[in-house]
């Protein structure tokens, strides 16, 4: 005997950092990581030294969030869900994206960033990621949908 579906949830329960969303209005640029550190996927990336270049350095300066891409290939530089220095990759300016908080957050707080690059709505010490909210509400830390409109 069939079991027929009756009910079905408004949104997929949970993405993984650097998942885009939705197909929401947004803008994607591609651009070259900077320094000597990887970046995770769903990481805050800042403007970086060179024209298209990234830091991974917070500061008022945000640039986007780096995208995961499916494709990526694993060396011995780098994992499966990041990208090396000196790697080119999609950073979302703008739109709605996946990504890791530290803590619980409610929906529309601001999004801040610690000097270590996690992703909190706590404002003290750390720097606003300007044009950025919480989509979603949390009441731990975990998988969270941030946007830019």
């Amino acid at each position: 005997m069939s079991i027929l579906q009756s009910n079905f949830g408004e949104d997929i329960p949970q993405g993984y950092p650097g998942m885009e969303a939705d197909g929401e209005l947004s803008n994607i640029v591609s651009r070259i990581l900077e320094g000597a550190t990887p970046c995770p996927f769903g990481r805050f990336v800042f403007k970086g030294a060179g024209d298209r270049g990234v830091s991974l350095t917070p500061s008022a300066n945000v640039v986007g969030v780096a995208i995961a891409h499916k494709g990526n290939v694993v060396t011995a530089n780098r994992a499966a869900d990041e990208y090396a220095p000196g790697d080119i990759f999609p950073v979302k300016e703008r739109g709605k994206i996946w990504v890791a908080s530290t803590t619980a957050a409610t929906k529309d707080d601001p999004v801040y960033v610690t000097a270590a690059g996690a992703i909190t709505n706590v404002d003290t010490g750390n720097t606003a990621i300007a044009g950025w909210v919480f989509d979603d509400t949390i009441t731990a830390a975990g998988n969270v949908r941030v946007v830019r409109r």
